[in-house]
């Protein structure tokens, strides 16, 4: 290979290191990023995980193991079979009901109501409970209401449930996995580059003596 042909080559494969560098990098930084993206997706399984909702737990033995229906309006003011037959107060004291009675009952007037339509949706309902503007009340032995600590009750589980539990997990491992597959992806695509940059790396060498023997012949020539 003479002189002009082994520099050509030369500057040929010095493009190609470049180029392939310039990939292991791009490659490695994808990593990186996908490797903050993982821990992204921990930290909202995390705080998925620490959403506490309210259950209704008849047996007061409810735990993230237990399948249990969300607290509503319906089930704590009902009065059908698995209902708690108990009144929900605003902090001014009055009724909460999504109609007013008719007739109203002796005694009442509207005043002693206040009507919200939205209370039959469980995170309405939860959200007015935990931020204390509404407030569960039973009937007790004395004849009169009285309220209902949440934290207190029973027949409340705060935590997570069962079904909430279970589509977070499924939702973290296959977003984890799908990940995982790109980050292997990637592993096995910079093990190639990296194969081929020190081909090139032996051919770069290779291709450098032959150019000083070239170098070296010359001079002798003029020498």
């Amino acid at each position: 290979m003479g002189m002009s042909a082994s520099q050509a080559r030369y500057l040929c494969l010095t493009a190609r290191k470049n180029n392939v560098e310039f990939q292991i990098q791009q490659l490695t930084q994808q990593k990186l990023m996908l490797a903050n993206q993982i821990d992204t997706e921990a930290n909202l399984w995390s705080d998925g995980m620490n959403i506490q909702h309210l259950y209704y737990d008849p047996n007061g033995s409810g735990s993230a193991t237990t399948d249990l229906p969300r607290l509503s309006y319906q089930i704590v003011t009902g009065n059908e079979e698995g209902q708690l037959g108990m009144k929900v107060r605003d902090s001014y004291g009055r009724e909460v009901v999504t109609e007013l009675p008719d007739p109203l009952p002796e005694g009442k007037t509207v005043a002693d109501y206040v009507v919200e339509p939205y209370a039959t949706q469980a995170d309405y309902f939860e959200n007015n409970l935990k931020t204390g503007n509404w407030f569960i009340q039973q009937y007790t032995q004395e004849g009169n209401w009285a309220d209902v600590s949440i934290a207190g009750s029973s027949f409340i589980y705060q935590g997570v449930d069962e079904g909430d539990y279970k589509i977070a997990n499924a939702e973290y491992d296959a977003t984890v996995e799908k990940l995982e597959r790109i980050d292997k992806k990637f592993d096995t695509q910079i093990q190639q580059l990296s194969t081929e940059q020190k081909a090139i790396e032996t051919e770069m060498d290779s291709v450098k003596k032959v150019i000083d023997k070239n170098i070296e012949e010359t001079f002798k020539t003029f020498g």
